[in-house]
């Protein structure tokens, strides 16, 4: 018992599909064994080939929708029970799920983080569900016979060893969702409020259960028909086996080629070759199922899923967005300056995908980056002509060639396409918190300063006796205003100097017009002696790229502003409005933290943006007060990490 394999001739031409085409295969079957018991065994539950898309396809589909349930309710019920959330249980329990969702391991010699431990834990049950559905239920291979001198099988249950058959229906019932985890316009980011890039985890693990199970359901059928003595008959004249390999090869690319180390080599390579090796996996798991039971309903909802998500990316782009001019030039520490003027709104973090027209093939692909201003606002929540501005660090590839533009084209133009904007900061968390640390290191510097310019509208809002979140004029509230406390680390001198003046323009723009109470910035200098001498020549972008963070000369003397001596206005303005703290050491964020934490009354939201260990340092330090909170349900303590890469 086995579904029909499609034979051939050597000499006719290889044909892909069982004729006539249906939709789904007859479920009819006839019992052919001798005897009673035989047939009863063979059409156990967890044994009957014609119904194991419902026992083992259908369940797979319940797993993931459960798990996805299980998220979508707290996150849509949120805006309805926020009274609720106030409750000491209620924070006794969010603290659980916070120091789950929090609470990491590193190691530092592979410089690797792992995910959260409760993202591990899901992992985990995935691992007991997957392996107890393939390993429980037995047989593994059906306990045929055949005759010892002929060879002839004498006892056949079916062709399609047990094992195998079950796999193959639960990997291809990871196949919607493994689409469906790969978007940035997804579903489930819509229901379960988690960004698509926090996604992509779930997207690798339920490719890497898809591949296992299709190894699973490969090698069986090798046994077997190694058993039967017709493996290469079987190989030359079924097309199944065709299709079956290419499919596993193009898997086998899609998951190893994915790997970090390889997909850094070169970003453009691995994301043409991956959209290639997608298209042939489908194309050939499609001729491979072909259409038995219920199989191609799998492939349907995949290409709902796809079809849906696609359009309404392409919608946004074309018809939210449009076709920009974007004006290209280089900031004064070395980074890309890209601005692009627009009348949508977007949230301090969010970050959009940017196809530069302008740079040859590179304009094929689109690359991430985020966005560095908010929108503007003719009150406070009112939108009008905004500046979208992003700061990129030029490391190589891509960056390079668009760094040597703004270089050799200083403030060009370059025709840009928008997708966005995903992700972001929770505005109520900056909104609504009396205490904020905001952490950055290196490039995440332009990270910092939309949340700083949401802090100083809030701010000016306070001052005015408004409601920070709506705007509208309300008493004064009695008590202390929120504060801020800002810590950039980064390796050189210029960084530090570009980053007080921008913090000076947005205090500059602000109702006071000078640096806030409740307001501090500390920043810390890591970098070597070395450091803090810069180019002193134009023309030295590329070179400069293996130390990125070194700020090349774009049209002025960089180094003569990290002089001892120098006295220009800039300085000076600095001084005045921010008055900044400079320290020559690395950050203490654990205790940093802890002090907030500890100091703070009501709760503390933590905001951090840079390298894997300091990402490390700060989700582990706040996991450790989850456990005060845990105790007594008296403080909030929130954390929000954006990543240099998700992918």
């Amino acid at each position: 018992m086995a579904h029909s394999h499609m034979a051939m001739s050597m000499d006719s031409p290889p044909r892909w599909l069982d004729q006539p085409v249906k939709l789904h295969s007859s479920r009819a079957y006839k019992c052919s064994l001798n005897h009673t018991e035989q047939c009863e065994y063979q059409q156990g539950y967890w044994r009957f080939w014609y119904e194991l898309d419902h026992r083992y396809a259908l369940p797979t589909v319940a797993f993931f929708m459960t798990a996805i349930t299980l998220f979508a309710i707290p996150f849509v019920l949120a805006p309805f029970v926020s009274a609720v959330a106030q409750s000491k249980q209620v924070r006794k329990i969010l603290a659980l799920h916070r120091y789950l969702s929090y609470r990491a391991y590193r190691i530092p010699l592979l410089n690797w983080n792992s995910a959260p431990i409760g993202v591990l834990l899901l992992g985990a049950i995935g691992t007991i569900f997957f392996f107890g559905m393939t390993l429980g239920p037995k047989p593994y291979f059906w306990p045929n016979e055949k005759d010892s001198e002929t060879g002839k099988v004498t006892l056949s249950f079916g062709n399609s060893p047990p094992i195998a058959s079950r796999s193959g229906w639960m990997a291809l019932a990871c196949l919607p969702f493994i689409i469906a985890t790969s978007s940035k316009s997804n579903i489930i980011t819509t229901i379960t409020g988690v960004s698509h890039e926090k996604l992509q985890v779930f997207h690798r693990w339920i490719s890497y259960a898809c591949f296992i199970l299709a190894l699973i359901h490969t090698f069986p059928f090798i046994v077997y028909h190694i058993w039967k003595g017709d493996m290469v008959k079987s190989w030359n004249e079924d097309v199944f086996y065709w299709t079956g390999v290419v499919a596993l090869v193009a898997q086998a690319w899609l998951t190893f080629a994915s790997f970090s180390p390889l997909r850094n080599l070169c970003y453009e390579f691995f994301k043409a070759s991956h959209f290639l090796a997608a298209l042939i996996f489908v194309v050939f798991f499609f001729l491979h199922c072909d259409f038995r039971l219920s199989s191609w309903d799998y492939f349907i909802a995949t290409g709902v899923i796809f079809s849906l998500t696609f359009l309404h990316s392409q919608l946004r782009i074309y018809f939210q967005h449009g076709l920009r001019n974007a004006k290209i030039s280089l900031a004064s520490n070395g980074f890309i300056k890209v601005s692009i003027p627009t009348k949508t709104t977007w949230r301090a973090g969010q970050h959009y995908f940017i196809r530069f027209m302008g740079l040859g093939t590179h304009g094929l692909t689109a690359h991430p980056f985020t966005a560095c201003s908010l929108p503007s606002k003719a009150h406070y929540y009112e939108a009008k002509d905004s500046e979208l501005v992003f700061y990129i660090r030029p490391q190589g590839g891509f960056t390079a060639r668009l760094a040597k533009f703004a270089e050799q084209h200083p403030n060009a133009s370059m025709r840009v396409l928008l997708d966005g904007p995903y992700g972001g900061i929770d505005m109520r968390k900056l909104a609504s918190s009396q205490k904020t640390l905001a952490l950055a290191g290196g490039s995440g510097a332009g990270w910092l300063l939309p949340l700083i310019e949401a802090f100083l509208r809030r701010k000016d809002c306070f001052s005015a006796g408004c409601d920070p979140e709506t705007g509208k004029m309300v008493a004064l509230c009695n008590g202390e205003g929120p504060e801020m406390k800002v810590i950039l680390a980064t390796r050189d001198l210029a960084t530090r100097n570009w980053f007080e003046e921008a913090i000076c323009a947005l205090l500059s723009a602000s109702l006071t017009g000078c640096c806030p109470s409740g307001l501090s910035v500390e920043i810390y200098y890591t970098g070597r002696e070395e450091n803090k001498i810069a180019p002193k020549e134009t023309g030295q972008f590329l070179q400069a790229l293996d130390e990125p963070e070194r700020a090349p000369d774009a049209g002025e003397n960089i180094a003569a502003k990290t002089s001892s001596n120098s006295s220009d206005s800039d300085s000076e303005k600095v001084g005045s409005l921010l008055n900044p703290t400079d320290h020559a050491s690395r950050p203490d964020l654990p205790a940093m933290i802890k002090e907030g934490a500890a100091n703070s009354t009501s709760g503390m939201s933590v905001f951090c943006c840079g390298p894997l260990s300091m990402q490390n340092d700060v989700q582990n330090a706040v996991a450790r007060e989850q456990f005060a909170v845990m105790k007594d349900g008296i403080k909030d303590i929130y954390l929000h990490m954006e990543h240099f890469s998700w992918a």
